[in-house]
C-alpha cells in the first residue's frame, strides 16, 4: 500500500509515520511512505504519475491549504483514498466535496489513526484481491489481474505489469473469493479476467499477448458468456462517456 503524508509540521509527520508502521506491522501488509512539507510538491509528483492509494493531508497548510489541495488532486484525477489531519471538525462538510476516506482529529492517537485506516483499507480491499507474501499481504486490485492458472498443487496470479504470484489454494476457492462478472472459468484451470481478452476463438486471445484455454467440451457456452460480458460492459461505458 503506497501512502503520501502532506503536513507542513515535521513532528507531526514522524508521529503518523510511527503510527503507520505499527498499524501495518499488526496487520502484516506491505507498505510504503512518502512524506511532503506543503502541497504544491505533493501535486507535482501526482501529476508525474506517482501512484497512491491514500494521501493523509493537513487542514492548515502555509499558503495552500489542504482541502484546495485535494481539489486539485481530484482535478487530476487523483481516485485514491484522502484523509484530512485537522485540530477542528469545521471542515468536516468541506471534506464531502472531494469524497475523502475521513478525518483525523489532532492531537493525533493510534486509535483515531485505526479507526480512519481500517475503514479505508477496508473499501480498497473491496477491489482488490489479498495474496500471501511470505510473512506480509499484497492486495492486488481486480483491474491489474489478468488471469489465474491452476499449476500442480498450486496457483498462479498473472499481473498486468508482467508478475506472477503463488497462490496455494485451488482455483475453485479463488474464483468463489473473487466472486466478480469480469472473471471467467474458461478451463478446469484457468480463470480469466474478461476485460484483457481481445480475440476468442477456440482459445482466448489477451491483450497482454497470452492467451488462456476454453474448455473445448462447452466452448460455444463460454464464448458466449464473454460476448454478453463484452456487450453489457460496451454498453456501460458508452452511457459513462455520454
Amino acid at each position: 500500500m503506497n501512502i503520501a503524508i502532506c503536513d507542513d509540521n515535521l513532528l507531526d509527520r514522524e508521529l503518523i509515520v510511527d503510527l503507520l508502521e505499527c498499524y501495518f506491522f499488526n496487520k502484516s501488509i506491505s507498505y510504503s511512505i512518502d512524506q511532503y512539507e506543503n502541497g504544491d510538491n505533493l501535486i507535482y509528483e501526482i501529476e508525474d504519475g506517482h501512484p497512491y492509494d491514500i494521501i493523509i493531508l493537513d487542514i492548515f497548510m502555509g499558503k495552500l491549504l489542504g482541502i484546495e489541495v485535494a481539489k486539485n488532486l481530484r482535478k487530476l484525477k487523483f481516485n485514491g483514498e484522502i484523509i484530512f489531519l485537522t485540530a477542528s471538525s469545521d471542515f468536516a462538510v468541506d471534506s464531502y466535496d472531494v469524497n475523502a476516506g475521513g478525518y483525523i482529529l489532532k492531537p493525533i492517537s493510534y486509535n483515531k489513526l485505526k479507526k480512519v485506516i481500517d475503514k479505508v483499507t477496508l473499501k480498497l480491499g473491496t477491489n482488490s484481491y489479498c495474496v500471501r507474501q511470505r510473512s506480509n499481504f499484497l492486495l492486488i486490485p481486480y483491474n491489474e489481474i489478468v488471469y489465474i492458472e491452476s499449476n500442480n498443487s498450486k496457483c498462479i496470479l498473472h499481473r498486468n505489469n508482467g508478475e506472477k504470484y503463488n497462490i496455494y489454494k485451488k482455483l475453485n476457492e479463488i474464483e468463489s473469493e473473487l466472486n466478480d462478472s469480469r472473471f471467467l472459468r474458461s478451463h478446469q484451470s484457468y480463470l480469466v479476467n474478461m476485460d484483457y481478452i481481445i480475440e476468442a476463438g477456440n482459445q482466448f486471445q489477451l491483450s497482454t499477448g497470452d492467451a488462456v484455454l476454453i474448455r473445448q467440451r462447452h466452448v460455444k457456452e463460454i464464448r458466449n458468456q464473454y460476448l454478453k460480458y463484452n456487450e453489457k460492459h460496451n454498453t456501460h461505458m458508452a452511457s459513462i462517456s455520454n
